[in-house]
């Protein structure tokens, strides 16, 4: 009888690649002819947008811009406040150590920093620091040896092991747009400030589809016809509805949004309301858990079978963990204290993740940024304030960082201003991704042989060696496990010592049967 071999056939879904790069991006931005000069500017911020990730030629591409906003004291005669918008477009090519043909590129952009330095009154150098963090995924189909029919006497050393697989991935777009009306008396100058956030991230399993909703949350600072800064803030829903075939309530959801495209402007027909569309694109990954069992090592003592050994790397443990952190501070600042406050911005960083045991330790910090003064005499200025995060979360045993992957969102925020002091309290979302990375040994192209010697059936005295197990004493014999166990009255196979001595039968074929002595 042939050989059969029956295999299962699993996307495996492993990291191939994490890199993290900080890179300096600079342009020139010219004051437009309707704007007054620039004697020095107030405030500098900016909205990431990712427009493309592509795997080309060995290397990751990624296109995409800072939608930035200066606010800066004006060469007028009223030296008032005014803003500049200018987008720093941004192409850049990162080299990954492995070859990779098929891979799923997962990308997070934070702004660590922005200058600007004025060259003339019309003209300025506008430089920002942003940090890349990549992970390149590869989802291989591979085929794992399930079963082998058509041998005699044969021996399967057997591991099941709980493995994530991937079923399925997709993704779309969603847009969010709408015209922000004001008050009718409200004339609206320009634009000194737009801040974009994704909040209120959640999903929900449909037939055959995932509902991915979250909010976008807008906030335009702006002049208005009487020289006074004010803001506006909307929340507008997105959605979207991403096809994934067969999915169910036990698969996990790997739901993730990123901003595209930007587009704030004032409606021409009409001084008091803004046009607002925020483009976002989601991305869906789905996974599910399966018992695997994984053939190690085969053999028979009645014929010789010859095969390759494969190591595969896949994910096992994978968790999707959504938790809440607060900061409840106080800023005692009498400067701000006496000043009126017209903005305030908060932003988050991740400056270190350390892993203690079994335990994740995240470290970084929540940057607070007033911007504040009297406007009646242009003393308008701004001030940072830096409060720590120190998160900490059980991870897998034998976790390496490098599987860990941590978000943090400001999810809210509540200013309280009093005579002597300002109180802040701040509710951040932490999203966790975690998974264990595994090495395991399979095997491959089976083939059997006859034996060409065959000997007579007999029994051997073994003193066990240092890394001898039951079952390697048992394939260089040509004996089984469970007759070696029997033999020597063991119970547990893994009990066996060193310099022991065991009784290691061993076979002969007669009548194409297999019998054992003792």
């Amino acid at each position: 009888m042939s050989i059969e071999v029956l295999q299962d056939n699993l996307c495996i879904n492993r990291l191939i690649e994490r890199k993290k790069k900080e890179i300096e991006l600079e342009t020139a931005v010219i004051v437009p002819d309707v704007k007054p000069d620039i004697i020095k500017p107030i405030d500098l911020s900016g909205n990431i947008c990712i427009y493309k990730k592509e795997l080309i030629n060995g290397r990751v591409k990624i296109d995409g811009s800072i939608d930035s906003n200066i606010i800066y004291l004006a060469d007028s005669e009223d030296e008032s406040i005014r803003g500049l918008n200018s987008n720093i477009d941004f192409s850049e090519f990162i080299e990954i150590d492995n070859e990779i043909i098929n891979a799923d590129i997962d990308v997070n952009i934070e702004i660590k920093d922005m200058e600007c330095n004025i060259l003339n009154g019309r003209k300025i150098n506008l430089k920002a620091i942003i940090e890349i963090n990549l992970r390149i995924y590869s989802n291989d189909g591979i085929n794992i040896l399930k079963d082998i029919k058509g041998v005699s006497g044969l021996q399967k050393l057997d591991k099941v092991m709980q493995l994530n697989s991937m079923t399925g991935k997709n993704s779309t777009k969603s847009i969010a747009k709408e015209n922000i009306i004001l008050a009718p008396e409200e004339k609206i100058v320009e634009i000194l400030k737009k801040e974009i956030r994704i909040i209120n991230k959640d999903f929900k399993l449909s037939y055959n589809k995932i509902v991915a909703k979250a909010e976008v949350d807008i906030k335009i600072l702006y002049l208005n016809s009487e020289g006074k800064i004010k803001f506006v803030e909307k929340i507008l829903p997105i959605a979207g509805f991403i096809d994934m075939e067969n999915i169910t309530e036990e698969n996990i959801c790997d739901v993730k949004y990123c901003v595209k495209n930007i587009l704030v402007k004032l409606n021409n027909e009409n001084e008091n309301s803004f046009y607002v569309e925020i483009e976002v694109e989601i991305n869906c990954f789905v996974y599910e858990t399966k018992d695997i069992e994984i053939i190690q090592d085969v053999y028979t003592p009645l014929s010789t079978l010859t095969y390759k050994d494969k190591t595969i790397t896949a994910m096992v443990g994978l968790q999707n963990i959504n938790d809440e952190y607060q900061i409840n501070e106080q800023i005692m600042d009498p400067e701000i204290c006496d000043s009126n406050i017209y903005n305030t911005s908060i932003t988050t960083n991740i400056n270190n993740i350390r892993i203690v045991e079994n335990r994740a330790i995240c470290e970084g910090e929540a940057i607070v940024s007033f911007l504040y003064g009297n406007l009646d005499n242009n003393n308008i200025n701004k001030k940072d304030f830096r409060f720590p995060i120190n998160y900490e979360v059980n991870i897998l045993e034998g976790m390496q960082e490098d599987s860990l992957d941590i978000l943090i969102d400001v999810d809210g925020y509540e200013i309280k201003k009093e005579t002597t002091n300002i109180k802040l309290n701040i509710n951040l979302k932490i999203n966790i991704k975690m998974f264990k990375t595994v090495k395991i040994d399979i095997i491959d192209d089976i083939e059997e042989k006859e034996i060409e010697k065959k000997e007579e059936y007999s029994i051997i005295i073994y003193f066990v060696k240092e890394g001898d197990t039951l079952w390697k004493i048992a394939k260089r014999f040509g004996s089984t496990i469970e007759d070696i166990k029997k033999v020597n009255n063991i119970e547990n196979v893994d009990e066996i010592k060193k310099n022991e001595q065991l009784f290691i039968p061993r076979y002969i074929e007669k009548n194409k049967e297999y019998k054992i002595y003792g």
